[in-house]
């Protein structure tokens, strides 16, 4: 892993933890000192980030994480539901019992984030649809799932701890990993599809009142 490499993973997997919250400001010369590393890969590695549409750069001021709106909120879940279901469609077949345990491992984690070194709730949750969607053997998709994943951490954390999501959320994975058990494909991806049009109607809604108040 190059040092551009290892910058760019560091500030994905903070996004992702929701460690790096919605117009956070990420100084060059702070995380360059805090990795050991110099401004030059730093610099290349929020630009890439950047490219994505993870961090976004303003005049003068450098990069930050973006604010939430319900236009990102609808973009990032409209191509979360064109992407997954295809994944999971194509990797239920496939879900061995190390996947499958890899999954419950993840939604019991998900319940444990205020223990010492547990995942946050966002890292949990990409584990849980990580090891649903990996059979698929499409390691593009899976790559721009793990962007929008990344991308979507703060709007699922607005969602499980303020929107009241929580106890549904859990549900509806529960109900999916049944299903993937089972193997049967058009339930599991009919629950998926539910379970992220729940999530992104609630937070739009949301977001749009918000917005009309602000």
């Amino acid at each position: 892993m190059s040092t551009v490499d290892f910058v760019e993973a560091t500030v994905r997997d903070r996004l992702l933890r929701g460690e790096l919250g919605p117009g956070i400001r990420l100084r060059q010369d702070e995380l360059a000192e805090e990795l050991g590393v110099s401004k030059i890969p730093v610099r290349e590695a929020l630009q890439r980030l950047a490219g994505i549409g993870l961090l976004e750069f303003e005049a003068n001021r450098g990069a930050r994480v973006p604010v939430l709106t319900s236009a990102d909120a609808e973009e990032n879940f409209a191509l979360r539901l064109a992407i997954e279901p295809l994944l999971l469609e194509r990797a239920v077949a496939r879900l061995t019992i190390v996947d499958l345990a890899e999954a419950e491992l993840a939604l019991d984690s998900s319940g444990s984030g205020s223990r010492s070194g547990a995942p946050s709730p966002t890292e949990a949750n990409w584990a849980f649809h990580r090891a649903l969607y990996a059979p698929a053997a499409w390691g593009r998709g899976l790559s721009v799932a793990a962007i929008l994943h990344a991308s979507v951490a703060s709007y699922v954390l607005l969602y499980l701890e303020s929107l009241g999501g929580s106890a549904d959320s859990d549900a509806e994975h529960h109900a999916l990993l049944e299903a993937c058990h089972d193997g049967d494909t058009s339930s599991a991806v009919a629950l998926l599809n539910t379970h992220l049009r729940g999530a992104a109607d609630a937070l739009i809604e949301f977001l749009r009142d918000q917005e009309a108040s602000a």
